[in-house]
């Protein structure tokens, strides 16, 4: 009996460290560390209550329904090296989670995609990445954090990402050749925060219900293009897009729509904004200490004040604009009208002083009040020869379309003029 006690106590010992094996061995973590470089490990959907280091190059794809939630000091997940490549995962915050990063990357050629955030700190955090592409990201936040930030991190694209609740949707700091396209930020401060960065990239993003929609600071040949900036009014110093310190960028066929200020620009030289449509906002545009750029062929339409200018700005910069407030006569058929337009921001200063008076918007008294007291003449800024016809006004009339128009409108003239050549006839 002594010998069978004897064996029973070794079999349970041997039992429980072997289970205590197995069940490390069953670990994520550990999965990961059994995964081959170039190998890629599939997740079943489920909750995984850990945090994870990636640090060669796999692929770690989760199921519909793979969700990693971990309370530490760590980042939920940890990605350094290079070639790491993460799939399908959602990140879910704890509450009592005191790192500041839900993930936190380094390296470069890494992969991110249908990843999604539900965190309340900075989503992604990258120092010192490049060359890593994120498509189909989703982030929502708390509204304290940015969702994705970016520190000496280079030639990295952002395609589809999805923000919601951030202090920044995208903040990036001395980090240069960087790709936005296609991305959706709202309910934030700042939409897109640009510092100390160049040759950004910024193509078909949606800024909306922010603070500001794109600030730009301190940049050299970017890009931003197709950008839709609209309803960014939030704030008293709230604007579609806000660039100082910019130079020899490109700035075309934005829609800045429904802001407080569509336009903020100041201390910026050598830029192009062409074709961008400035609508319904309460400023279309404000520049101020800006020379030897281009504001040419950009529509502005509805808005409380057009456009204004103050100390320091190059009034030849303005050209070729439309403005649906001006006067227009065009007497050599070229398109541009021959009487100038000034911008004159009356209105404005006069409810910079009494903000009650922004009642009174177009009011027949205040309209008259504005063209007995003009504004001084440094203060105006002119478009000398405006356009006639809004250059981004969409036809939707297809040929056939005007075709039957104008048949229509022959027939109704013809039946006017043979009613009223019987109807003398008889009398």
């Amino acid at each position: 009996m002594k010998v069978l006690a004897k064996l029973l106590l070794v079999a349970g010992i041997f039992s429980f460290f072997s289970g205590e094996g197995a069940s490390a061995e069953i670990s994520l973590q550990s999965q990961i560390n059994a995964t081959p470089a170039g190998g890629t490990l599939r997740l079943q959907a489920g909750t995984y209550h850990e945090t994870i280091v990636l640090k060669k190059p796999i692929v770690l794809e989760g199921e519909k329904g793979t969700i990693l939630s971990a309370c530490s000091y760590k980042p939920a997940i940890l990605i350094t090296g290079k070639e790491v490549s993460l799939k399908g995962i959602k990140i879910v915050s704890c509450e009592k989670n005191k790192s500041p990063f839900a993930l936190f990357m380094s390296g470069k050629n890494h992969h991110l995609e249908d990843v999604t955030l539900d965190v309340g700190e900075v989503g992604i955090k990258l120092e010192n990445v490049a060359k890593t592409s994120f498509l189909n990201i989703n982030i929502e936040g708390s509204g304290k954090d940015n969702a994705i930030d970016l520190w000496e991190s280079h030639q990295n694209s952002f395609e589809r990402v999805t923000i919601t609740n951030a202090q920044d949707g995208f903040y990036l700091e001395n980090s240069h050749y960087n790709t936005f396209i296609g991305n959706t930020i709202r309910d934030s401060r700042y939409g897109l925060h640009i510092m100390f960065s160049d040759n950004i990239t910024a193509i078909r993003n949606v800024s909306i219900n922010n603070y500001t929609g794109a600030m730009v600071m301190g940049t050299n040949h970017s890009v931003l293009k197709e950008n839709q900036l609209i309803k960014n009014n939030q704030n008293v110093n709230a604007q579609g897009l806000l660039l100082y310190e910019v130079f020899d960028s490109v700035i075309n066929d934005n829609q800045l729509s429904s802001n407080r200020v569509g336009l903020f620009m100041e201390d910026s030289s050598g830029n192009e904004l062409k074709g961008n449509e400035f609508t319904a906002n309460y400023v279309g545009a404000q520049i101020n200490r800006i020379e030897k750029n281009i504001i040419e062929g950009n529509t502005f339409i509805s808005n409380v004040n057009d456009f204004q200018a103050t100390a320091g700005t190059n009034n030849n910069i303005i050209r070729f604009n439309y403005w649906d407030a001006a006067m227009k006569l065009d007497s050599d058929g070229d398109g541009r009208s021959n009487l100038p337009h000034p911008a004159d921001p009356y209105f404005l200063n006069l409810t910079k002083e009494t903000p009650a008076y922004q009642l009174f918007f177009h009011h027949p008294g205040l309209v008259l009040l504005q063209k007995m007291l003009k504004s001084p003449e440094h203060t105006l800024v002119t478009d000398a020869a405006p356009l006639m016809i809004n250059p981004l006004k969409h036809n939707d009339q297809t040929d056939p379309q005007k075709a039957i128009f104008w048949v229509m409108s022959l027939i109704m003239m013809s039946g006017s003029l043979l009613i009223i050549y019987f109807g003398r006839k008889k009398t």
